[in-house]
C-alpha cells in the first residue's frame, strides 16, 4: 500500500507544482443526448482542482517514516511501549486552553 506522501506526491506534477485532478463520470446514467451539440460538449466537461503553493511545499516537505511507524504499532500491540500519564495530561491541557482561546 503506498504511503500518503507517495499518493499526494503523485497527484503533484515535478515541473509546476500544480495539478489538475480530473473526476471520474458519475455512475449514474445521464440523460440521452447523443447527436446534439450539448451532448458533445456535456461528454469532454470535467471538474477541475489545483492544489496550491502551500499545499505542494507541505506534501513535498512531509516525511513519513513507514518503518517508524510500524515499529511502534507493534510495541504498543505486544504492551512495550511506556506511556507518560503526566505529559499526556499536561498536552491535554495545553490542547485545551489552545482551543478555549
Amino acid at each position: 500500500m503506498p504511503s500518503i506522501t507517495e499518493t499526494m506526491r503523485s497527484a503533484v506534477p515535478e515541473s509546476t507544482g500544480k495539478k489538475d485532478l480530473r473526476a471520474e463520470k458519475a455512475s449514474s446514467p445521464a440523460p440521452d443526448t447523443k447527436g446534439t451539440e450539448a451532448g458533445a460538449a456535456a461528454d469532454t466537461q470535467v471538474d477541475q482542482i489545483a492544489l496550491s503553493d502551500s499545499v505542494v511545499k507541505a506534501i513535498e516537505g512531509s516525511k513519513f517514516d513507514a518503518a517508524k511507524v510500524e515499529a511502534l504499532r507493534l510495541a504498543i500491540m505486544e504492551g512495550n511501549y511506556p506511556l507518560d500519564a503526566k505529559r499526556i495530561a499536561e498536552n491535554m491541557v495545553d490542547l485545551e486552553r489552545m482551543i478555549n482561546s
